[in-house]
């Protein structure tokens, strides 16, 4: 049986035309891949960040707030009372207060002053509950929340 030249050069074509076509379906199926990949990948940056905003609502939510001196000492209490004297928690409470041309300055690590900020008699401490005071959240160069500043208007 022979075989015709002409005959093989239709089948070389049709053999180029199929690995081009096959590494055109390669690089097509490949960028779209990438492309996917890129889209996941910025969809869970986004819930990652939605999910660190929620968690830290409960204290950013103070930042240029204008609050009364009640809720700064429900906050001391929720944020800190769990710890004891000795230990230190991972958010401080600095609360500047103003009493008659004197401006006091503390800043709350645990719950070592919690029952101070509600008598008068420590005047140093004492957070008048009526009082405004304005809400200022701290945090690192990284963006974590270090702390919450309240000043007195």
């Amino acid at each position: 049986m022979k075989h015709k030249n002409n005959d093989l050069v239709p089948q070389i074509f049709i053999a180029v035309v199929s690995v081009i076509l096959v590494g055109i379906i390669i690089y097509y199926m490949i960028n779209s891949v990438k492309s996917t990949t890129r889209v996941a990948d910025t969809v869970i940056a986004n819930a990652e960040e939605t999910a660190s905003d929620y968690a830290e609502h409960k204290i950013s939510m103070y930042d240029g707030e204008e609050i009364r001196g009640s809720e700064v000492v429900n906050l001391i209490k929720k944020e800190l009372g769990d710890y004891s004297p000795s230990e230190t928690a991972p958010l401080y409470i600095e609360v500047v207060t103003r009493l008659s041309e004197t401006t006091y300055i503390n800043t709350h690590i645990n719950s070592g002053h919690i029952e101070d900020v509600k008598k008068f008699s420590c005047i140093e401490y004492y957070i008048k509950p009526t009082a405004l005071f304005i809400g200022e959240v701290i945090r690192t160069e990284n963006r974590v929340i270090i702390g919450v500043k309240f000043t007195q208007n």
